[in-house]
């Protein structure tokens, strides 16, 4: 009777543990996307406010982001926040771009 209870008691913690793993996976994927749109729509202002240096920083980011994760390009992925704090967007440019 414990071996039966131990053994459903074993799956039910694998099986736990399998949905947690596929739960963090989404979360993971979500945030990705969340801030490639972050970017985009960071960009989209950045061309309506006519705003070319920024809108090509941002371009050339989104671009990164995309590759960061296929291994070869030696790309790194970031957000915004990154950005301005690697330096990569100013004091100015990321007060644009953080209402978003």
């Amino acid at each position: 009777m414990n071996d039966m209870y131990l053994k459903n008691r074993m799956e039910k913690l694998e099986y736990a543990g399998l949905n947690w793993l596929e739960v963090q996976r989404k979360l993971i994927s979500q945030e990705y996307q969340i801030e490639l749109l972050r970017i985009k729509a960071a960009k989209y202002r950045a061309c309506i406010l006519e705003n070319t240096g920024l809108a090509e920083k941002l371009d050339n980011q989104k671009k990164e982001n995309e590759n960061a994760y296929d291994g070869v390009a030696g790309a790194t992925f970031r957000t915004l926040e990154d950005m301005h704090t690697a330096g990569f967007l100013t004091d100015r440019e990321y007060e644009e771009c953080k209402f978003i």
